[in-house]
């Protein structure tokens, strides 16, 4: 019978099984159970090193309950007895300590360790030549990841799983709500399939970085850990009132914020400023005064950009030659992107004219777009040998020929520079009612702002584009460092000259900071001070896209004209 079900079970994902048959040895459970047993055996000593002994004199500590009236303390409090002569111990703080340091060296196992082994999988199947034969297998993409995400961590999951018996008895001694707790474990597994998918995309498009891919993406998470870490499960404000606050939502820790509320303990004894957590704000709306709404949120999240990652993969699975995204993925991503970031600008500062500080956080969501732009143009720019083939074969598709827009817009292999457009114009779009609606002294120098600086990231696509045509070593690297010097250098001369946006306006409308020399100077600026960067973007675009497309028509001539003369001779 338990043949049978496994026999299913392998029809329904033999890839799964393939993992765990290689995983699941006596040598490796030993390991992971001996390692997670010796973190629990530490941390229950470490705990109880912090209780008072029995020995004369004065004692201190975090889990006592009486105040000293000689000497004060900000976070050890006196320890007294009671009448039968035992200590007194506030033992739901104890356990409240123990379940949250359990919660975080179990995120930082799952997420940073599976991280790396997941890379270090599909690097080591890329060099034997396996993972090519795991591409020809009948069952669709989506299960075999399914199977690799299921069982090259699996040691992990065995191992996390041994440490589940003391942190919900930690969790239950400190009295936090079982359902909290249920959902918290909910969060944690969207989470991992978040980080754990993203982790298979990076593998998949970084192969050429060897092994050392594999510790570059889980340094990456350990940072990204350890910085949330420190901000979420500390006793200070965990938020920026920033689209920063974004962030947070990626951290599977920031719903350890409502466990800790659910147990009533105060927020400097609990040392987590869960209060804090209510002053979320997404469009005005504060979600995340509700435990369930605020986690509901978290989890929607996550699976939206899920379900992103996931079209990627499967695409870039199948075809390792493919741009990362599809051109017709990328309009919902962009569109994905904008509605949630944006969200978080309409949050009150904590200080100053709300106004102002709305204007500041168009300039932190400005950042973020700039980011996400820079992400498009390498997920959505073709090699040189797929635009060469697509300027050689594409007017024998019919359909093609007749429509070199729609081509253009919606192709696999044709050039990105318009595709990054509409995606940049879908940014711009839907801020134009949100930046005309919000509360800001200048909503016109914003927009002007913005859309000199979406033009200057157009500029850079088609610069992109442009490099990865010439025939070099390094192409993709070498277009990336020339935009990097195009974006960095310019501002930062001017920072060293001293030509700062209050005093010399012009050059910074040639920059991506123009938003901050158009929010200062928009009264003093003339008609031409502002049209002239414009036309001056417009021309570079349109000199770019018609280069390339000489570039493109050239080469498929000369392909063409090559395979004509092969054949006659």
């Amino acid at each position: 019978m338990l043949l049978t079900y496994i026999d299913k079970f392998g029809d329904w994902n033999p890839q799964l099984i393939r993992e765990l048959k290689g995983r699941f040895k006596i040598r490796n459970l030993s390991i992971a159970a001996i390692i997670a047993i010796t973190v629990q055996l530490l941390l229950l000593i470490g705990f109880s090193g912090q209780l008072p002994a029995d020995y004369p004199g004065t004692q201190y500590s975090r889990y006592c309950t009486a105040t000293s009236p000689e000497r004060s303390y900000s976070d050890r409090l006196l320890c007294i007895k009671d009448l039968l002569g035992n200590w007194v111990i506030n033992w739901q703080l104890w356990w409240l300590d123990i379940f949250k340091v359990l919660s975080v060296i179990g995120l930082f196992i799952l997420l940073v360790a599976g991280t790396y082994l997941l890379i270090a999988d599909l690097s080591k199947e890329e060099n034997r030549g396996t993972l090519n034969f795991i591409r020809l297998s009948p069952h669709s993409s989506q299960n075999i990841l399914l199977g690799k995400i299921l069982g090259v961590p699996s040691i992990i999951y065995f191992l996390c799983a041994i440490l589940c018996p003391l942190h919900l008895i930690a969790a239950w001694q400190a009295k936090i709500s079982p359902g909290l707790i249920f959902a918290y474990y909910g969060v944690i597994i969207v989470g991992c399939g978040f980080f754990y998918s993203l982790s298979l995309l990076f593998g998949l498009v970084s192969s050429g970085l060897g092994g050392f891919q594999a510790f570059l993406g889980s340094g990456l998470i350990l940072m990204f850990l350890f910085i949330m870490t420190n901000v979420v499960l500390s006793s200070h404000d965990l938020i920026s009132h920033t689209p920063l606050d974004w962030l947070t939502l990626f951290y599977p820790g920031t719903s350890l914020a409502y466990l800790v509320e659910s147990t009533y303990i105060p927020v400097k004894t609990a040392e987590i400023d869960y209060e804090s957590l209510h002053q979320f704000a997404w469009y005005g709306k504060q979600f995340w005064q509700n435990a369930f709404l605020g986690i509901s949120f978290i989890i929607a999240n996550y699976l939206l950009w899920i379900y992103w990652i996931t079209q990627a993969l499967k695409r870039r699975f199948r075809n390792p030659n493919a741009t990362w995204i599809s051109k017709l993925n990328s309009y919902g991503i962009s569109a994905s992107f904008i509605i949630i970031a944006t969200g978080f600008v309409f949050q009150s500062g904590r200080r100053g004219r709300f106004e102002y500080h709305i204007f500041e956080n168009i300039i932190v969501l400005q950042i973020f777009m700039i980011i996400f732009a820079c992400v498009l143009m390498v997920a959505l720019s073709p090699q040189r040998q797929t635009l060469y083939d697509w300027a050689r074969y594409r007017h024998q598709n019919l359909e093609n020929s007749r429509s070199l827009l729609r081509d253009l817009i919606l192709g696999e292999k044709s050039p990105s520079p318009l595709v990054i457009a509409l995606n940049l114009a879908i940014l711009f779009a839907y801020l134009i009612p949100t930046t005309l609606i919000a509360p800001l002294d200048h909503p016109l120098s914003v927009l002007l702002g913005l859309f000199i600086s979406l033009n200057l990231l157009l500029i850079y696509a088609v610069v992109g584009q442009r490099i990865l045509l010439f025939k070099l070593p390094k192409p993709a690297l070498i277009a990336a460092g020339v935009i990097a010097v195009l974006m960095i250098v310019p501002p930062l001369m001017f920072v060293i000259l001293k030509l700062t946006p209050d005093e010399v306006v012009t050059p910074w409308l040639f920059t991506m900071f123009s938003l901050a020399a158009f929010n200062r100077h928009l009264d003093t600026l003339t008609m031409m001070s502002i049209l002239f960067p414009l036309l001056s973007q417009w021309g570079l675009i349109a000199l770019g896209s018609y280069e390339m497309s000489k570039c493109l028509q050239k080469a498929g001539e000369s392909e063409t004209k090559l395979l004509f003369h092969s054949s006659t001779k």
